[in-house]
């Protein structure tokens, strides 16, 4: 198992490919994996919102993980995110990825139910106990309606629960009173923000990268974003976050819900590319139509994004 106690920079929350009769395309998913590695992403998060985990079941999550372990071949570590409704099947899911190769889970505050803060310090020590690899908490309240609250971090990073957290509610003050919050309490904790502002979130102490869902259609320049930020060559590192900023427009280009779009734009231009082979949603979300994944592609292409040889 990799160490991940230095972990930083990039890690893209990797698209689940789907077959046209919704099934995960593994072919596609191993193309799109050697793709981010070749551009030099830091690592993958696995079977996360961006992967449309909650639209596949057990099996085929554990396959995307596998498939992902198995392409890396131990060169980049992989994060899983075994979420679920219930602290039962999210051991059972975290089992099932840890079995398969992944080098430390994710988890969600359970979803549908609202849980308070005591529940969520017993549901992450329960997984931790269960689960023999590192934990990271995966705070996305808009879609499970419950955030992890900093004193809840802070006390579950200090007994050593939690290794990390990815946090996705696109609030950077917040972000920074959770790393002064961690300088202060002294606790050892990797900080990653599911932000497409890398140069920002790069420049920001305390914090440790970013799982940014646009990384999966241009990860070279999200992480020239981060690493030249991280050297002080803001210059370069603006550069790159131009493209990124550019990028992110292929994600209102398709029809559908908000997820949709956002999944079902990078899917398109994947396609466009040659990445991947459909450009498939979870039912009922939007499937991009061929003028759509048409228009995405001359747009794709007029951003000047090609595949890293």
């Amino acid at each position: 198992m990799t160490d991940l106690t230095a972990l930083s920079g990039i890690v893209p929350p990797i698209l689940t490919p789907l077959m046209p009769d919704g099934q995960v395309d593994l072919r596609s998913l191993m193309r799109l994996t050697r793709y981010l590695m070749i551009n030099g992403v830091h690592g993958i998060w696995a079977c996360g919102t961006t992967g449309e985990f909650a639209c596949i079941d057990a099996e085929e999550r554990e396959h995307v993980t596998g498939t992902i372990v198995d392409t890396l071949d131990g060169k980049l570590p992989v994060i899983a995110n075994v979420s679920d409704c219930s602290t039962r099947l999210t051991i059972g899911h975290a089992r099932r990825a840890v079995g398969v190769g992944a080098d430390a889970i994710a988890v969600t505050p359970p979803y549908y139910y609202g849980n308070s803060q005591e529940e969520l310090l017993h549901m992450y020590r329960e997984v931790r106990d269960a689960i023999d690899a590192p934990l990271y908490i995966y705070n996305i309240p808009s879609t499970v309606k419950t955030r992890v609250e900093i004193p809840t971090i802070i006390e579950l990073a200090r007994e050593g629960t939690v290794a990390g957290i990815k946090d996705s509610q696109g609030d950077l003050p917040w972000a920074r009173e959770l790393a002064s919050a961690v300088a202060e309490a002294g606790v050892p904790l990797r900080i990653f923000l599911g932000s497409k502002a890398m140069t920002e979130v790069a420049l920001i102490p305390g914090l440790h990268g970013c799982i940014p869902g646009i990384a999966n259609v241009v990860p070279r320049a999200c992480v020239d974003a981060w690493e030249q930020s991280e050297r002080g060559n803001l210059d370069a590192a603006r550069t790159a976050q131009h493209l990124v900023d550019a990028a992110m427009g292929l994600l209102e280009m398709t029809a559908g819900g908000r997820h949709a779009r956002s999944f079902g734009g990078m899917k398109a231009s994947l396609v466009s590319l040659g990445v991947i082979t459909h450009p498939t949603m979870s039912s009922p979300l939007h499937t991009a139509d061929a003028t759509e994944i048409a228009a995405v592609g001359e747009r794709t292409r007029e951003l000047g994004i090609t595949i890293r040889k």
